[in-house]
């Protein structure tokens, strides 16, 4: 058992604790987390008293692993630009472990990413949620699939449209997913289909054996029904239909948002927006069809029309109107090891300081469906969480250790502990 002693635990869903401690279990599990500095007395201590606990940040929109530093845009992994319909193809495989990316970010107190595939296609491929410290990836993973990543705007535009192929144009790619999503039911009613009549069958069978061990005469046998082929396409869509994942739906302006929505509507799925650089403009729609957002990268120039309307402002706004809002650096577009400074310019444009914290960490697991596990200091949780040497919002305040899975894997004294 470790026994960290803090100065300050901020744990977001709950009250503020001065000089308190986190009590580790030998399985990484937070165990306890209480006032004063009285520990059990076999607990290896960890002296944090001059520091600021802090759970584990979580970016749920990001490219790390999968545009690696140091090797260039020519050899990135992220991006099928081949096929602008690409749902079966898996973030998961392009993972690498090893990448810088990775360790930039533990350093700056972010234990946990969503994995993405790029924008270039219309539908990009599957999702995957990992902690940041490991090997192995499919020791890392938390999520296997966190979401099919889907694009409306400019950038299939862009890749598909100097091709001159479609898309072209914003109906282009709007016609090419309602195919996908029209083709995905015909898929999954043929297999209902089958199912129905494979469980039709195997009772006239057993009807038909018993009537044949009483010899009964001009029985005819009944015949099984043919199994569909397997798709891989159609099959990576069903959990989209399911509403086991959502469509993770890149979106800049309000038209290009209300138009992922208007899709999700039409077949009846989830989806939430990631970029939602027009959120602003829109904030009553957003809310009447409770629309999740993940905002960013908002720290960088407006290199495209889309972004004409960024401001800092917006994640204030979408916060206090009562939407589900997340912070996102869009690693590598702008480095992920400096959440806390982004979230802090947020702050300093309208987001409480406790909306702040929260775009950091819980809201980030509630988007994801993995707040039971992440997103806050809380008994039975992952204990993944960081010891600043101040409010994690002072820009002057960085990470001094980190710790995920109750391990410590980042001293700022040290070069690396992975």
């Amino acid at each position: 058992m470790k026994a960290i002693l803090c100065g300050k635990i901020i744990p977001v869903t709950k009250e503020v604790i001065e000089n308190g401690h986190i009590l580790i279990d030998d399985k990484g599990k937070i165990k306890k987390i209480g006032k004063g500095f009285d520990v059990p007395k076999d607990a290896e201590i960890i002296d944090g008293k001059d520091l600021v606990a802090f759970p584990g940040i979580i970016d749920v929109h990001c490219h790390a692993t999968v545009w690696e530093e140091e090797i260039g845009n020519n050899l990135q992994d992220g991006n099928e630009m081949t096929d602008p319909i690409t749902p079966q193809i898996r973030v998961l495989d392009a993972i690498n472990p090893m990448e810088r990316g990775l360790r930039r970010a533990i350093s700056g107190g972010v234990t946990c990413i969503c994995v993405s595939p790029g924008s270039a296609n219309v539908v990009g491929g599957q999702m995957t949620t990992i902690k940041t410290h490991g090997k192995i990836v499919d020791d890392m993973v938390i999520q296997e699939t966190a979401g099919m990543k889907c694009a409306f705007g400019e950038n299939p535009k862009r890749v598909y449209g100097s091709r001159n192929v479609m898309p072209q144009t914003r109906m282009g790619n709007l016609g090419l997913f309602r195919q996908l999503m029209i083709e995905t039911q015909n898929y999954m009613n043929k297999w209902d289909d089958y199912t129905k009549k494979l469980k039709q069958y195997k009772e006239d069978l057993k009807e038909y054996k018993a009537k044949e061990a009483k010899k009964e005469k001009d029985l005819k046998k009944p015949q099984e029904p043919t199994k569909p082929d397997k798709n891989i396409k159609f099959e990576a869509m069903v959990p989209v239909f399911k509403k086991k994942i959502p469509l993770r739906a890149h979106a800049h302006q309000a038209n290009d948002i209300i138009s992922a929505v208007r899709l999700a509507k039409e077949f009846d799925v989830d989806v939430c927006i990631e970029h939602c650089t027009h959120g602003h403009q829109i904030i009553d729609f957003l809310v009447e069809n409770k629309v999740p957002a993940i905002v960013g990268p908002t720290f960088g120039f407006r290199t495209k029309i889309e972004l004409n309307d960024m401001t800092w402002k917006t994640l204030g706004e979408l916060y206090k109107a009562g939407i589900l809002v997340s912070l996102t650096a869009d690693h590598p577009v702008v480095p992920l090891q400096y959440q806390t400074i982004y979230a802090a310019l947020a702050h300093r444009e309208g987001l409480p300081l406790q909306g702040a914290y929260e775009v950091l960490t819980i809201n980030g697991a509630k988007i994801l469906g993995i707040e039971d596990r992440v997103g806050s200091l809380e008994e039975g949780k992952d204990a993944d969480f960081s010891l600043f040497t101040g409010d994690p919002l002072d820009i002057q305040s960085k990470p001094a250790k980190v710790f995920i899975d109750g391990e410590l894997v980042y001293d700022m004294n040290e070069e690396y502990l992975f």
